[in-house]
């Protein structure tokens, strides 16, 4: 029996995350579509079986699925892709795991499937990868330090059981989650999600409720340290950290933002292609040709994710940097299919990262498997 299943291994980021699984001596198969592509990444893990799948047949999913504790979808873009797959890994008794950061799809699946999964006691969490993950965990960390909160004891990131949602009493004033930039690399299933993107809502927390704003109709200015350029501007995103702070954090206002480049003249073209994109039709932008970059390109992309919580006059900031992107991703997904795999007990339901693991260990180990460099502002 194999403990993890992994969907989506012919993919860029599905091989890595397959790769990361072998490394750690993880028990998983290998799932998706096509049995000739299937066989060939198989042959570089001989230790893992293949079963095949179509995502439009949920039957033959739930077999996939069967006796498997974890699904990792490796799939996208997730707004077409993962809903099946989440539907019939609960369906198969199993915990759920995706790269889906996409802010629409996260916010769709929480209304849609949270008491699917509470009732079948199994856990279900979405965007496990750089986007998402790693800015839920940093601003969580930053604003637990904002209200005063001990810290969490190293080595001991997986919660056991449920929390109370922080600030519930003295809500944050602000809460911000930027993503910056340098040699960003996408691959082509990433560009076409990217331009996906500026066509669905984006959304905003404020005032507990979900507000819609335009992509990159707000600027701020952020420092994400030496290495990125120091301060630079970003402009509003719509992450899906929108959508899981709120879950576990109170605050009058939560929003994420971007930078894909240091120039000043990129990012303007960048806020007026958001501006222009809602008028282009859907269609025309799916049929754009995509560039399929090389391994060396992926790997020279840098990135920091930069979270601050406010407070009144009091704040604090956690940035997390490293490169590489797609690999940074495959190394966290893996991370998380692991502990699910190995844990005893704890929460269930659709559920937020830092819901799931206490956000500094949690942080901390995924940076030593990653490469990555943590700098809270306050230590």
């Amino acid at each position: 029996m194999s403990e993890i299943i992994l969907f989506g291994a012919t993919g860029m980021t599905g091989q890595r995350a397959a790769a990361e699984l072998e490394a750690a001596g993880a028990s998983f198969a290998l799932a998706g579509r096509d049995p000739v592509k299937h066989a060939h990444v198989a042959s570089r893990f001989p230790s893992a079986d293949v079963r095949i799948a179509e995502l439009d047949d949920h039957d033959a999913l739930v077999r996939a699925f069967t006796n498997a504790k974890v699904v990792l979808a490796c799939t996208g873009p997730a707004g077409v892709t993962n809903e099946r797959l989440l539907v019939a890994a609960l369906a198969a008794g199993a915990h759920y795991v995706d790269l889906g950061g996409e802010q629409a799809f996260l916010h769709a699946a929480y209304e849609r499937h949270e008491s699917t999964a509470r009732r079948a006691e199994r856990v279900a969490i979405s965007g496990a990868g750089v986007d998402c993950v790693l800015g839920d965990w940093a601003a969580a960390w930053a604003a637990a330090y904002v209200c005063g909160m001990e810290r969490d004891p190293i080595g001991d990131a997986v919660r056991d059981r449920s929390i109370d949602r922080l600030a519930d009493d003295r809500p944050l004033d602000d809460v911000a989650v930027s993503y910056v930039f340098d040699d960003l690399t996408l691959s082509p299933g990433g560009q076409r999600a990217a331009l996906a993107r500026l066509h669905d809502r984006s959304f905003v927390w404020r005032s507990d409720r979900w507000e819609q704003v335009a992509p990159a109709s707000q600027r701020r200015r952020i420092n994400a340290g030496l290495e990125m350029g120091g301060e630079r501007d970003v402009v509003s995103f719509p992450g899906g950290d929108v959508i899981t702070l709120p879950r576990h954090l109170a605050a009058k206002q939560i929003q994420t933002f971007a930078s894909t480049s240091r120039r000043a003249g990129t990012m303007t073209a960048l806020r007026w292609l958001a501006r222009v994109a809602p008028f282009v039709p859907k269609r025309a932008t799916d049929a754009l040709a995509t560039y399929a970059p090389s391994d060396e390109e992926y790997a020279r992309t840098k990135f920091a994710v930069v979270a601050q919580a406010r407070r009144g006059f009091a704040s604090a900031q956690v940035t997390v940097r490293g490169q590489d992107l797609y690999r940074t991703s495959a190394v966290i997904a893996a991370w998380i299919a692991r502990q699910l795999a190995a844990r005893s007990t704890g929460p269930v339901g659709m559920r937020a990262p830092s819901e799931l693991f206490r956000p500094e260990p949690a942080l901390r180990e995924v940076a030593e498997a990653a490469g990555l460099v943590v700098e809270p502002s306050f230590a």
